[in-house]
């Protein structure tokens, strides 16, 4: 697909209103980040640097596409990852949405209108009408939502394989390397010379789509 309206008149076609896609925080890839020191912040003083490693934060001169694209959840992402949705839905179906979810459409209020009695609603969607997106044919969510410095303080421990947390900077793996979501937690993933790594580049977005956004920034001013 080209673009997102392509998916969509798709998704029309099918006579549904929302397509919907499962959301994992992506990893920002530790080699578009730079150093930072913040006397402000207690895990990124000169001391905290000096004793162990400094903060990294976001590179100004990158856009959070190039920066975020290294998902720690290879996709298709698992049915867990449903409960913090993000939507494309039409507002004349959706009447009310809230965070994350579709509170209130019109398939919901026709049949509370039609009830008799005392109405419970039994479920919170509607597969003829919403649908998640295929993440292998048709795209992707990328939640570029923002690693803050000091969480990257505490990588000189978590970065290495069979860390006791996840490490909330990105490093790619081998775009080949199997996904194994039973054991991502143990921090196992590493490359052919045994190297850690927590997450994966989208290919399209790095060869397609970055270009294409750093054109249009261009074209701006």
């Amino acid at each position: 697909f080209g673009s997102w309206k392509e998916v969509l008149d798709g998704v029309d076609g099918e006579g549904r209103s929302v397509l919907k896609f499962r959301s994992t925080r992506a990893r920002p890839l530790m080699d578009t980040l730079v150093p930072i020191v913040d006397e402000s912040i207690e895990e990124c003083t000169q001391e905290m640097a000096n004793k162990y490693n400094p903060c990294l934060a976001k590179d100004d001169a990158r856009t959070y596409l190039e920066t975020y694209n290294c998902e720690y959840i290879k996709s298709p992402k698992p049915t867990r990852f449903e409960r913090a949705m993000k939507q494309f839905y039409r507002p004349d179906f959706v009447l009310s949405h809230f965070v994350h979810y579709s509170t209130v459409t019109t398939t919901l209020a026709t049949e509370r209108n039609r009830t008799v009695g005392r109405f419970v609603q039994l479920a919170t969607n509607d597969a003829r009408r919403e649908r998640f997106v295929d993440e292998l044919k048709e795209g992707v969510l990328v939640h570029a939502k923002t690693t803050v410095p000091a969480e990257t303080s505490s990588r000189y421990k978590m970065c290495r394989p069979n860390a006791p947390e996840h490490c909330l900077v990105g490093i790619p793996c081998p775009d080949d390397l199997p996904f194994d979501d039973k054991r991502h937690k143990d921090n196992i993933f590493h490359d052919g010379e045994g190297n850690f790594c927590n997450c994966w580049v989208n290919r399209r977005v790095e060869g397609h789509w970055l270009p294409r956004l750093r054109d249009a920034l261009g074209s701006i001013g």
